[in-house]
């Protein structure tokens, strides 16, 4: 199978396996990105922590799940319409758009990072 196209959550698992099995820490990149962490999945789509080491800066890069965009007749156009929505607003509560790329089998939008607990953690602390 080509590098590329194996699922980001594939090589994540296959990363951490190595860690436990030989101690190895293999990197798992997105392009350029090379992905730290998965902060939440939906149904669309996954979002990571990752770092840009041409900004060299810890990014939120959300990334479209193959089977999503197999549903979707045009996926790539979808992510760069959200992209282009959310990096028209300026708001204290909307994370900034850095980039949107990607190719057919893989599809991602660069975003601020904005460290802090998820929307449930949030909820529950108003409990």
């Amino acid at each position: 199978m080509d590098e590329r196209a194996r699922s980001v959550e594939t090589q994540l698992l296959e990363r951490n396996i190595a860690r436990r099995l030989f101690g190895e820490d293999a990197l798992v990149e997105v392009d350029r990105f090379t992905i730290l962490e998965r902060l939440g999945m939906g149904a669309m789509g996954a979002v990571y922590r990752a770092y840009d080491p041409r900004l060299d800066r810890a990014i939120a890069l959300k990334v479209l799940h193959p089977n999503a965009m197999a549903a979707v007749a045009d996926p790539e156009t979808r992510m760069r319409r959200e992209a282009q929505a959310l990096a028209r607003l300026a708001h204290p509560n909307v994370v900034a758009v850095h980039e949107v790329g990607g190719e057919a089998h893989r599809i991602w939008i660069a975003m601020e990072l904005v460290d802090g607990g998820t929307l449930a953690d949030r909820l529950a602390a108003l409990d």
